[in-house]
């Protein structure tokens, strides 16, 4: 009599074992990038490493935009893009430290540009902006020397 009990005690444990194991995969697609998508425009202005944008960020231009002065590269400007959260980011990269580096991304329609970021380290990004229907563009500044050099625009 004392085995049947103990079976069922263990067999109740197991599924109490196997329910939590079961939350926590929930919630871990919950947390997920794929489910971290943002509603129109809801992650404008917003860190996309926060948000876990930035976990399926890949380039969204084929090339980056180099700022040159002469034959160096003085830094290198790309446009990210999250499609879990369908969203574009600058991240720039400093080639010749100390430089000042800065980069903002700007949409046209409906208009919007984040702030710049930036510093004297080796990279920065920027905030976010929705990518979805429009065309968003990264653009790059170095100050080198007491002059500051601008890339062309970096849009997708």
């Amino acid at each position: 009599m004392t085995t049947a009990p103990r079976t069922s005690r263990a067999l109740h444990r197991t599924l109490a074992t196997l329910a939590a194991g079961a939350l926590v995969a929930a919630s871990l697609l919950v947390a997920s990038p794929a489910s971290a998508g943002c509603p129109t425009t809801g992650c404008d202005g917003t860190d996309p490493i926060n948000t876990q944008c930035s976990a399926d960020a890949r380039n969204a231009t084929s090339q980056p935009a180099y700022i040159v002065k002469g034959a160096t590269t003085l830094a290198v400007v790309e446009l990210r893009y999250s499609a879990a959260c369908g969203t574009n980011w600058g991240r720039i990269s400093n080639r010749v430290t100390p430089n000042r580096v800065q980069v903002t991304v700007y949409r046209d329609s409906p208009r919007k540009s984040t702030p710049w970021y930036g510093g004297t380290g080796a990279q920065y990004y920027g905030d976010q902006l929705d990518g979805q229907n429009s065309t968003i563009c990264a653009v790059g500044e170095v100050v080198y020397n007491g002059t500051t050099y601008t890339s062309t625009p970096l849009c997708a």
